[in-house]
């Protein structure tokens, strides 16, 4: 018996040994990828232009916490996944400017016959315009702007009109939320102020029994009366006083830890919704300087301006198979020289034969590069603030920490 008894103990304390093993590991894999995104914020020097109220969110019980520490980790996961699609088009933008490198780098024949073909596709190009007999208000660079975006164009303008409706509406559930935080605050702050009515109203029943009791011993030794009845009306108003003053104050805290938790979720909304505002304020500040417009309205009518442009084009037959000779060599002498993207060259021929052109597009590529970087950065430090506020949580509520890591650590395992 003794025997099996230890066999059991043995397996007991080998499973906890194992279990705090894993946890271990948990911590040090959490504290690894915060330390982590710390730093890359930290690198990057940016900060977010709105705060996240990540230190208003007040853990209650377990249950409380490991719900406020889901919420995180799904606000993480989300702000991780957007800031893989900004490094997607990080990547292709500097892919470019490695591209205007190259090209510069080209000499001697080679970019002779570079030049040569750079004139003759803008010749052909000219001589294709002037052919149309066309009555159109957008301009040559913007028709340079667009051509590498044609076939997405129509997509894009929807994207902005959605994205400027989207912003709308996210400016009025910020604007929804925080004047519902303002009005939880406002009755927090009511339920505090009745609760310290109810103490002084305590203190005064109690002030106000002592004295009648006193009150009525003088009486009775100096006039001999009778107090019994004046007792027992006195000690029946101090239990009803003070059954009156507990359902109070027991109704004052059940509120109060009912708005606490009403708090919590506005926090936590309002934390998601400010996700959202900057990613989306983000992709509508790169799409406009990306198509270089003030808004959809605009980039709807260049749209459909270079629509019909693109219409004339395609009456001229001959002089597009001419053109397609010259872009072919082109092309085929530029990934001869090794760039990466050499169909975008095809619509911005000048900026080749041209210093200028060439500074000012590596120019609108850096503005973009900046732009996708401050948004990474911005993604970066919400991601570190959620951290931030998971450690919080662990810190207040620290029966919770092993769940809490497991919860961490499954996402992270999902993701």
């Amino acid at each position: 018996m003794a025997f099996w008894n230890r066999r059991r103990r043995e397996k007991k304390e080998q499973e906890a040994a194992e279990l705090a093993e894993q946890m271990r590991l948990a911590q040090e894999e959490f504290d690894r990828r915060r330390a982590q995104t710390q730093k890359t914020v930290s690198n990057e020097g940016a900060s977010l232009p709105e705060a996240f109220d990540d230190n208003e969110l007040i853990p209650g019980d377990v249950a409380e916490s490991k719900r406020l520490v889901t919420e995180c980790c799904e606000a993480i996961r989300e702000i991780e996944h957007q800031r893989e699609v900004a490094t997607v088009e990080y990547d292709k933008v500097s892919e470019r400017l490695t591209d205007i490198q190259r090209i510069d780098e080209i000499s001697g024949e080679a970019k002779d016959t570079l030049h040569d073909l750079s004139k003759r596709i803008m010749n052909l190009t000219r001589e294709r315009n002037q052919y149309k007999n066309r009555s159109l208000t957008i301009t040559d660079a913007q028709i340079r702007l667009l051509d590498p975006y044609e076939e997405v164009l129509g997509r894009e303008v929807k994207k902005m009109y959605d994205a400027e409706m989207y912003q709308t509406s996210i400016n009025g559930d910020i604007e929804k939320l925080d004047e519902t935080k303002k009005d939880l605050h406002r009755q927090q702050r009511q339920v505090i102020a009745n609760q310290r009515t109810l103490k002084k109203m305590a203190k005064f029943v109690i002030l106000l029994i002592i004295s009648l009791f006193v009150l009525f011993a003088v009486l009775y030794y100096a006039m001999e009366v009778d107090m019994i009845y004046p007792y027992l009306g006195t000690i029946l108003l101090a239990a009803i006083s003070a059954t009156v003053i507990f359902v109070e104050s027991l109704r004052n805290r059940t509120e109060a830890a009912l708005l606490g938790k009403k708090i919590n979720k506005a926090t936590t909304l309002l934390n998601r919704v400010k996700i959202k505002y900057i990613n989306n304020r983000s992709l509508l500040d790169y799409d406009r300087a990306k198509f270089q417009v003030k808004d959809a309205a605009e980039f709807e009518k260049i749209w459909q301006e270079y629509v019909r442009a693109k219409e004339y084009e395609r009456k001229f037959q001959e002089n597009t198979k001419q053109l397609q000779l010259v872009q072919d060599q082109l092309l085929e002498l530029l990934r001869d020289n090794h760039v990466a993207t050499p169909d975008i060259w095809l619509s911005q021929t000048l900026a080749i034969i041209d210093p200028k052109e060439m500074v000012e597009v590596r120019h609108a590529l850096n503005i973009r590069r900046q732009k996708l970087r401050e948004r990474m950065a911005e993604n970066d430090e919400a991601k570190a603030s959620m951290l931030a506020g998971i450690d919080r949580i662990i810190a207040q509520t620290p029966s919770a920490e092993r769940d809490i890591i497991a919860i961490v650590q499954s996402y992270y395992k999902e993701s």
